[in-house]
C-alpha cells in the first residue's frame, strides 16, 4: 500500500449494489436491499465516535466482503451483524425474517453481553474463542469479523489514543496473521499497515517518505523488467500480465527488524508478479526468468506443486536483477492468483445455491486444531495458555518433510521428529523411542528441516515424556502428550482403588528407595545386555536380579574396566554410564532409580568410538590398519579425513573386551611415526 487513507469515504447502498451486480447479475439483490433497510431501521438511533449514522458501519463491512466476491447470504449477514448485540433484535426475529442461514452467521460474531463484567483480556479470549469455534461450523464468520476489524482499523482515529493501541496490538496479534492463515493476503496486508501506523507512528512515516522518494525509481526499474520480460515471452507465445510494486511497509520494517539493518541496506523492496493462463506456463516463465538473471538458490520456493495449508499457490523466486540487487519474481495463474488475493473466500465466488456442497471442501484444519485447543485449554482453566497458543499457531512457518515412502507431510517451523510422529498418528507418537532423520540417528529434539526424510522408531513399550512438552512445537502434539499423561494418571488412580490403598507419593517414594538399597555388588548372576550392534551375554552382574534388559550408554560408551553405575528407566531396563558422565548430572534428582553395578570376567567385546591425529605421510593409514590387526580387534568402521594442511584426522570404531585391552592397542598406535595423539570419541581426553 502507497498511503494509508484514513478519511471516511461518502457510500451508500447503491454503491454495494454496483459492485455485487457487475460480479454477478443474478444475485438476489432484493435480500441485500432487505437487510440494509432493515439495519438501518434498527440502528436508526445511534451514531459513531466518528458522528456519523451507525449504518455506515455495516455498509462499509458488506462493502469490503462484497469486493472479496462472497455470496449474498454472507453479506446480509454483515449488514445485520451488529443488530443482535446492539439493538433489541433477537435472533428469532432474523431467523424469521431473514433465514437460518442469516440468522447463524449474525450469531457467530455477535458478542456475548454476559462477558460486561470481566476484564478486557478475558472478554477478548471469550469472544475470540466463540468466533473461531462458530467457523468449524461455517467458516464465513470468521471473513465477517475479519471484515468488521479492517473498518474499525481504518476509523481508528476516532477511538482514544490508549484504546488505539490496545486494539492495534489485537489485530498485530491475531486478526492480521489469522487473515494470512485464510490465505487473504490483502486484507492481512492492510490490517498490518494500520496497525503498524498506531503502534510505531513515526516509524512508519519514516519507510512511507523514504519510499516515495524511491517511487519513480522504482516504478522505472519495474517498466524495464516488464519490457524485457514481453520481449521473450512474444517470441515463445506465451501471454501474461506483468505488474511490479514496493512491498508494504510493515513488510519492509519486519525485514529491517529480522536483518537488524536500515532502509537504505535493505534492497529486495521491489517485487514483480506474473499472472499467466495455465501452469505450465509458469514453469516456462521461470525458465525465462533463470536464463536471464541468476538464481539466489536458497530463495526459490515452488508452492504450485506445495500449497500452502491457506491453498496459496505461486512459484518465487529471487534473482540478482540487472542492477545487481535482488528481485523477487512470484508467478501464478488466474485463479491461483484469485485464491492469492482472497483465500478461503474465493470458495464463495457469487456461486449462489452452492455454498453447502463448496462449504464440505474447504480446508479448515487451522480451525479445527483450535478447537482441540479450546478444549484443552479449557480443561486447564487457561485463557493465557490458549492465547499464547493461538498466537504461536497463527505465526508459524511452514516447512516441508518426507516419509521413508515420499509422503509429504507439512509441519510447522521448528518442529521436531515428536512432532512428526504425532503428525503420522496418535500410536506412533505415543510409542515414540527414537528418529532418524536423512538416515542419520539423532535426538527427538532435533529441529527439522524442509526436504528432510524422517524414519520413526518406535516400540510397544515407549510412551510420551514430559520433557517432550518443553520442545515440541504443534499444539497438535502438545495436546496428545498431556491426553496420554491425564490417562495414565487415570490408570494409576484407579489401580490404587481396586487395590483398596490409597495413593502416597511419599510412602511410594520410600518404598523405592528402599528396594534399591537392598542392591548389592553381584557374585556370578548374568543379565541380557542389549548393544548398537546385537544382543549377547553381559560381564556385568546384580545380587539377586536376573534376564533384566540393560544397555551400554552411548553418551559416555563403558567398557570392562570403567567404573560404572546404573540408572533404572521406566519400562526399558537399566542404562549403564561411567560415573564421570555429564549426563549424570541431569539425573541425579531421582537418586532413588541409580544401582550398584559391577563387571565382571568375560570374552565380549565392546564397540568403542576413537579419534587417531596425526601429520600426513605416505602409508599412514596402512600403519594405523596394520597395528589394529596385529592387535586382533575388529574394526567396525573406518573414515578419514585431511582437517587441514599435512593433518590427517582417522575416526574409528573397534571393538575392546577391557579397558585394559584398549589402552595396549592405544600404546602401539601412539608408537606410529607421525601420529600426535590418541582419544575417545567425544571426550577429547587423551587415551594414555
Amino acid at each position: 500500500m502507497a498511503d494509508i487513507e484514513l478519511k471516511i469515504k461518502s457510500r451508500d447502498l447503491d454503491t454495494l449494489v454496483k459492485i455485487i451486480s457487475s460480479i454477478n447479475p443474478s444475485a438476489d439483490i432484493d435480500l441485500i436491499r432487505r437487510a440494509y433497510a432493515y439495519a438501518q431501521n434498527s440502528h436508526k438511533d445511534q451514531v459513531r465516535l466518528s458522528g456519523e449514522p451507525f449504518i455506515i458501519h455495516p455498509l462499509e463491512v458488506a462493502i469490503i466482503l462484497a469486493n472479496l466476491k462472497l455470496d449474498t447470504t454472507t453479506i446480509a449477514a454483515a449488514l445485520l451483524h451488529d443488530v443482535v448485540e446492539d439493538t433489541e433484535v433477537s435472533l428469532e426475529i432474523l431467523t424469521e425474517r431473514f433465514g437460518a442461514e442469516v440468522a447463524l452467521l449474525v450469531d457467530g460474531v455477535t458478542k456475548i453481553s454476559t462477558l460486561k463484567k470481566k476484564t478486557r483480556y478475558k472478554e477478548e479470549v471469550y469472544s475470540l474463542r466463540k468466533m473461531l469455534l462458530a467457523t468449524i461450523k461455517d467458516v464465513r464468520v470468521i471473513l465477517i469479523k475479519l471484515a468488521d476489524k479492517l473498518h474499525n482499523m481504518r476509523t481508528i482515529m476516532f477511538q482514544p489514543e490508549s484504546k488505539q493501541k490496545v486494539i492495534a496490538q489485537d489485530v498485530m496479534g491475531i486478526y492480521a496473521p489469522l487473515a494470512g492463515r485464510l490465505g487473504i493476503s490483502s486484507m492481512r496486508a492492510e490490517l498490518e499497515d494500520l496497525a503498524f501506523h498506531v503502534l510505531h507512528h513515526d516509524v512508519y512515516h519514516d519507510i512511507a517518505d523514504k519510499v516515495a522518494l524511491r517511487k519513480h525509481e522504482i516504478e522505472d526499474f519495474i517498466e524495464d523488467i516488464r519490457y524485457i520480460l514481453h520481449r521473450q515471452l512474444e517470441r515463445l507465445n506465451v501471454s501474461a500480465e506483468i505488474t511490479g510494486r514496493a512491498k508494504h511497509f510493515y513488510s519492509i520494517y519486519r525485514k529491517m527488524q529480522n536483518q537488524d539493518k536500515p532502509f537504505e541496506e535493505i534492497f529486495d523492496i521491489r517485487a514483480i508478479r506474473i499472472i499467466t493462463a495455465e501452469v505450465k506456463d509458469c514453469y516456462g516463465i521461470l525458465g525465462i526468468i533463470h536464463t536471464l538473471w541468476s538464481p539466489i538458490t536458497a530463495r526459490f520456493k515452488d508452492y504450485i506443486a506445495v500449497p500452502k495449508s491457506n491453498m496459496y499457490q505461486s512459484l518465487h523466486t529471487t534473482v540478482i536483477g540487472p542492477d545487481g540487487l535482488p528481485l523477487e519474481f512470484q508467478i501464478r495463474t488466474w485463479e491461483m492468483h484469485a485464491t492469492a488475493e482472497m483465500g478461503i473466500a474465493a470458495h464463495w465466488l457469487y456461486k449462489e445455491g452452492t455454498t453447502s456442497a463448496r462449504r464440505e471442501n474447504i480446508n479448515v484444519s487451522l480451525l479445527h486444531r483450535l478447537r482441540k485447543l479450546d478444549t484443552e485449554t479449557q480443561e486447564m482453566g487457561s485463557s493465557r495458555e490458549f492465547m499464547k497458543e493461538l498466537k504461536m499457531d497463527l505465526y508459524e512457518d511452514e516447512i516441508f518433510v518426507f516419509t521413508p515412502k515420499g509422503k509429504i507431510v507439512k509441519l510447522a517451523k521448528g518442529s521436531t521428529p515428536v512432532d512428526f510422529a504425532y503428525g503420522i498418528h496418535t500410536e506412533v507418537g505415543n510409542q515414540c523411542v527414537g528418529a532418524r532423520v536423512n538416515s542419520q540417528m539423532v535426538p527427538l529434539k532435533t529441529e527439522l528441516k524442509s526436504g528432510d526424510i524422517v524414519e520413526i522408531i518406535t516400540s510397544k513399550k515407549g510412551h510420551p515424556s514430559e520433557a517432550w512438552l518443553k520442545f515440541v512445537k504443534s499444539s497438535n502434539a502438545r495436546y496428545k502428550i498431556r491426553a496420554w499423561q491425564r490417562r495414565d494418571l487415570d490408570l494409576d488412580r484407579k489401580e490404587h482403588e481396586v487395590a483398596g490403598k490409597p495413593e502416597d507419593e511419599s510412602k511410594k517414594k520410600q518404598e523405592r528407595q528402599e528396594k534399591t538399597a537392598e542392591v548389592s555388588i553381584p557374585d556370578s548372576e548374568l543379565i541380557k545386555i542389549k548393544n548398537a550392534s546385537r544382543q549377547k551375554r553381559s560381564s556385568l552382574s546384580i545380587n539377586g536380579t536376573s534376564n533384566v534388559l540393560i544397555k551400554l550408554s552411548q553418551c559416555c560408551q563403558p567398557i570392562p574396566g570403567d567404573d560404572v553405575i546404573g540408572f533404572i528407566t521406566r519400562g526399558r531396563g537399566i542404562t549403564v554410564h561411567k560415573k564421570t558422565c555429564p549426563s549424570l548430572a541431569r539425573l541425579r534428582i531421582e537418586q532413588e532409580r541409580f544401582i550398584n553395578i559391577v563387571w565382571e570376567g568375560s570374552g565380549n567385546t565392546y564397540p568403542v568410538k576413537i579419534v587417531i591425529r596425526g601429520i600426513d605421510r605416505q602409508n599412514l593409514l596402512k600403519d594405523i590398519a596394520d597395528e589394529i590387526a596385529v592387535c586382533k580387534t575388529n574394526i567396525l568402521k573406518f573414515e578419514a579425513n585431511i582437517v587441514s594442511k599435512d593433518n590427517a584426522e582417522f575416526k574409528l570404531i573397534i571393538e575392546v573386551q577391557s579397558m585394559a585391552q584398549l589402552k595396549e592397542i592405544v600404546a602401539k598406535l601412539k608408537h606410529i611415526k607421525n601420529v600426535t595423539n590418541v582419544y575417545k570419541l567425544n571426550e577429547k581426553v587423551l587415551l594414555k
